[in-house]
Order: C-alpha cells, then sequence, then structure tokens
C-alpha cells in the first residue's frame, strides 16, 4: 500500500474541489491509502514521525516549505505560493487567471483600475502581472498612462482583518485596535481611487474584504468601484453586500492532476527533479454577479443602456424596451452605441444572452430547451443557430466538453 498525505484543512472552497479530484483519482487506484489531515489529526510537525509515501499539501507559509522540503518524500504542492528542492506544482495557471480577470474587466467598460494583493506570494504576483499584460495590450498606443495603484499586505493581514469584528466594540482591545489599523490604510487606498475604478482582488479573501469596506465608506459599488475576486467561493460570494464576482477555478482538475503526479513519480516513471517543475491548469470562467455588473462609458446613455442590457437581456428586452428607459430617439441611440462599442445594440444583447447560457449550461442540470427559454432565446432552433456559430459546436456538446474530467 502507498500511503498519501493530504496536508490541507478542507476548511474552503478551495480545498474542497482539491480533495475531490484528489479522492476520484485514488478511487480508481486500489494501492493508494489516503490520510485526511489538518484539524482531524495532528499538527504538521508529526509529519516528521509519518511513515508514508508521499505529500499533497497546500503550502502556505516558508515555515511549512522548509518543514516539508526536510523530510525527504515527494511532495506535490497545490498552492503555488513558494519554491523549494524536490517540490513538484500542480496550481492554478495564475498568469491566465489575472489576463482573464482584466479582459473581463476591460469589456465592463474601465479605463481605470487597481489591484489588491498578497504580498510575497508567487500566485498573487503571477496574477497581478497577467492583469497588467491585459491593461498593457488594451492600452497599446496609449504609453502615458500612470501605473496600476497596488495594495499589497500578507496573507494573514488579510484573513485577520475581519471587517464585522474589527467594528465590533466588544472585541478584545489589543486586536481591535490591531485590525483598526489595518481598515485604515485600506479604507485610505479605496478612498484615493478615482471613481470609476476597476478593483481586481488576488483572491475573494482581499476581494470580500473590500467590498465590505467600501459600503461602510460610503463607495458605490460598482458604480464608482467594480471589485473582481478569485476562487469564486460561491456562499460567500453571494451573501456579499453587493454580491461579489469571481474567477472560477478548476479546483478538482488541479487535486486529480496532483494525484496523478505524485503518482507517476512514486511509480518510478517520472523523476522527481530538483529543479522547481510546475503544472498551471486554466482557469474556469468568470462568474458575474452584482460587483462588476455595470459598463463604465463616458457615454452615461451608452453605459445605462449596456447596464440594461446585461441585466436583463434573458428576458429578451429590445430597442424598444431601452427607449422607454432612456431619453434619447432610437437613431440616436443605436449610433451613440455603435460609436462607444463599435458592434450593434442587437450584438449585444445576443452577447449577453449567450453569457447567461453559457453560465446556465456550467452550473445547472436544465435541458437545452430550458436554458433557450432562460437565456431570452425567442425559440430553440434560434438558440442552437446562434450557439453554434459562436462556439463551432451545439450547447450540448459544449456542456459535455466542459463537464468531462481532466487530468486524467
Amino acid at each position: 500500500m502507498r500511503n498519501i498525505a493530504l496536508c490541507m484543512e478542507l476548511s474552503d472552497f478551495y480545498e474542497h474541489g482539491i480533495a475531490r479530484g484528489l479522492v476520484r483519482f485514488a478511487k480508481a487506484k486500489p494501492d493508494w491509502r489516503l490520510y485526511g489531515y489538518g484539524w482531524m489529526f495532528r499538527p504538521l510537525s508529526g509529519l516528521k514521525d509519518w511513515k508514508g509515501e508521499g505529500i499533497i499539501a497546500r503550502v502556505e507559509s516558508p515555515e511549512s516549505a522548509d518543514l516539508l522540503s526536510s523530510l525527504g518524500l515527494p511532495v506535490v504542492d497545490v498552492a503555488g505560493a513558494y519554491s523549494r528542492p524536490n517540490f513538484r506544482s500542480v496550481t492554478n495557471d495564475d498568469f491566465l487567471t489575472g489576463y482573464k480577470a482584466g479582459l473581463h474587466l476591460i469589456d465592463c467598460g474601465f479605463s481605470r483600475f487597481a489591484f489588491l494583493g498578497v504580498k510575497a506570494t508567487l500566485w498573487s504576483e503571477r496574477r497581478y502581472q497577467g492583469f497588467e499584460q491585459a491593461l498593457a495590450e488594451r492600452r497599446g498606443a496609449e504609453p502615458e498612462t500612470p501605473g496600476i495603484p497596488v495594495f499589497e499586505r500578507p496573507l494573514p493581514w488579510w484573513e485577520n482583518l475581519a471587517a464585522d469584528s474589527a467594528w465590533d466594540q466588544g472585541s478584545a482591545f489589543g486586536s481591535a485596535i490591531g485590525r483598526a489599523v489595518g481598515l485604515a490604510e485600506l479604507a485610505e487606498f479605496l478612498r484615493r481611487l478615482e471613481g470609476p475604478t476597476a478593483l481586481f482582488a488576488c483572491n475573494d479573501t482581499t476581494g470580500l474584504r473590500a467590498t465590505e469596506l467600501a459600503r461602510r465608506l460610503g463607495i458605490a459599488v460598482p458604480e464608482s468601484l467594480a471589485i473582481l475576486g478569485v476562487d469564486n467561493e460561491d456562499i460567500l460570494c453571494e451573501l456579499a453586500s453587493p454580491s461579489l464576482s469571481s474567477v472560477m477555478l478548476d479546483c478538482e482538475a488541479i487535486g486529480y492532476r496532483a494525484a496523478s503526479e505524485l503518482d507517476a513519480i512514486l511509480s518510478g516513471r517520472e523523476a522527481l527533479s530538483r529543479d522547481r517543475r510546475t503544472i498551471e491548469v486554466p482557469p474556469k470562467e468568470i462568474a458575474e454577479r452584482e460587483s462588476t455588473r455595470i459598463f463604465a462609458c463616458e457615454d452615461k446613455l451608452v453605459s445605462k443602456a449596456v447596464t440594461m442590457i446585461r441585466a436583463r437581456a434573458h428576458e429578451g428586452i429590445g430597442v424598444s424596451d431601452l427607449l422607454g428607459s432612456l431619453p434619447a430617439s432610437r437613431r440616436s441611440l443605436e449610433t451613440r452605441f455603435r460609436a462607444a462599442m463599435g458592434r450593434s445594440i442587437h450584438e449585444e444583447i445576443v452577447r449577453a444572452k449567450l453569457a447567461r447560457a453559457k453560465r446556465l449550461l456550467r452550473e445547472t442540470e436544465e435541458t437545452v430547451e430550458r436554458v433557450a427559454e432562460g437565456s431570452g432565446f425567442g425559440s430553440v432552433q434560434r438558440f442552437y443557430e446562434i450557439f453554434k456559430k459562436a462556439e463551432g459546436m451545439s450547447p450540448s456538446a459544449w456542456r459535455t466538453q466542459l463537464r468531462e474530467p481532466r487530468g486524467g
């Protein structure tokens, strides 16, 4: 038997997804015996005496990285925050995550951007680099554009900055003062941002802190500050006020691939090199919620029109519905819309319907017929035609491809 330790606490959405992928792989390997870790067992120091063959870990501190590296066992890290000899890393593609975040916020019409990061971690740095690359490509011939405002703090700083507790006068005096100072620093950063600004938060923890604090400061989200996180901790993101948009990661694929890599090492199919090797799994799509559901545009009429379309396209709205709420003639609206967007109102409505259809195909078990209806398409046949033209395949094939096990 091969005894494999899973070194993570299973305390959040990311770790649950990793564990699902790992378990799926292990079920097909009769010689694998998994050992849960974290709150269920002894502390990390107990690994010194553990008799096993390999470790899959979410390494989130330099001390943990040093300890695991010293054990002489194959380690597959699924965090990607720290590099050590003999580590094999299977992580999210953080550069692509930041890049996709940048494209999404650009598509929301913003021209000013900012970043919240976790200091001294590779994954946060790579997400910033991808974000910056997307914005640089967008700016193109605008080299004089100022740099992106950045606010970075260590992960414990963000995790301890529980906004509700910090404002609770019943908190212990010392910790309350510490959190209040932290809040003041973040508050000053948010206040200095000139609206409207699109803020890319490197994970949902930082995004949720910013969303809560912006609400307390009276900063309108998303009108003055649009916020996009990463991880899609769906319950927390939905409960936020306003709800937080977030880049979805393919955690199950990361877990499955991590187990596969460890198995290859243990089976002798691959050598564990002292050179760091990182395998990156592409992120999924963006779960859009209220915190980015807006279109920022100098032409306020167009901004209102796009925001209405993206919020209500599934209801079957058309140009006449927009004219009922906007002070413009049909010709004026269509002319100004194309000038600002580079496409027609009808094309924007179709784009919004397709985006909703993809979300329903991805997140629900609804039939294609129900998806077509719920996305605002007049008929299933029309839905099939438009979807296939856009994606090169039918809605059913797209859903099947999306749900095929990856990493195996």
